[in-house]
């Protein structure tokens, strides 16, 4: 698992500090309605990757609920985390549903990549 959360973080970082892709949150939306959730899942996540903040909650319920992606309740906890800091009034619920089908030790790991992650969007 430490590695999945390596690899999550090492994504992120060089997605902020590099060129934004040609992610598109909107087309995200239109996939995602249109029932192409593997599809929504890439746009929502290269958004997100890319510090669009209105993708944060979209990718936590698409984690949570293994749409469009396998379940993984570690990345839809930091994600959403990462929702709840921007004000997502729904986040921290959401946060709790994953933290509680997740180990105390998934728990404290996802805690530090969210503090790292929020460390780096404060920089």
């Amino acid at each position: 698992m430490k590695s999945h959360l390596k690899y999550l973080l090492f994504s992120i970082l060089l997605a902020l500090f590099c060129t934004p892709l040609l992610a598109d949150f909107e087309d995200g939306l239109k996939a995602y309605d249109e029932g192409n959730h593997a599809l929504a899942f890439k746009y929502f996540r290269e958004a997100a990757e890319n510090g669009n903040p209105d993708a944060y909650g979209k990718l936590g319920g698409m984690y949570l609920y293994g749409l469009g992606t396998d379940k993984d309740y570690t990345s839809a906890y930091i994600w959403f985390g990462m929702a709840e800091q921007i004000g997502d009034k729904y986040a921290e619920r959401f946060k709790r549903t994953a933290a509680s089908v997740m180990t105390l030790e998934q728990v404290k790991q996802a805690e530090e990549t969210l503090a790292e992650m929020k460390t780096r969007l404060e920089e």
